[in-house]
């Protein structure tokens, strides 16, 4: 029998007795490091779902991509981050989000915009790439 979730230490969840042992934190962290190195190593071709992720253990599938707004030079540097349910149920929660958004951005996380309707099953966010960045929304 799997042991149950700990997701008090830190307010990251940890993933243990699954295919991925990593903790939630660590798989964030490099998702949002390959739309680091994406959007510094622009490629044509890249390989499906590079930017995703589903954490089965939360029920959540997370996107992230990293690139300038509007899509220009002078654009701001930030990621975009979709929250969602493999099975568009229902919205992640306020909690799973806050969880999500400070295990992939750390403090960067407290300026996050969300940018999706109020009754959208998918929870979309913009949040700035460079340190004390800062956008409109």
């Amino acid at each position: 029998m799997t042991p149950p979730i700990d997701t008090s230490r830190s307010g990251h969840a940890k993933r243990r007795g699954m295919a991925d042992s990593r903790t939630i934190e660590a798989q964030l962290l490099d998702l949002r490091g390959r739309a680091d190195h994406d959007f510094l190593n622009p490629e044509v071709q890249r390989e499906p779902g590079r930017h995703q992720v589903d954490l089965p253990e939360l029920g959540l599938r997370v996107s992230v991509t990293r690139s300038r707004y509007p899509n220009r030079s002078d654009g701001v540097d930030q990621y975009a981050a979709t929250i969602s349910r493999p099975d568009l149920a229902r919205p992640p929660s306020a909690e799973e989000v806050s969880m999500v958004l400070s295990s992939a951005f750390g403090e960067a996380a407290t300026l996050a915009v969300e940018r999706s309707a109020g009754a959208s099953r998918v929870r979309m966010f913009r949040v700035p790439a460079q340190p004390g960045g800062s956008f409109s929304s």
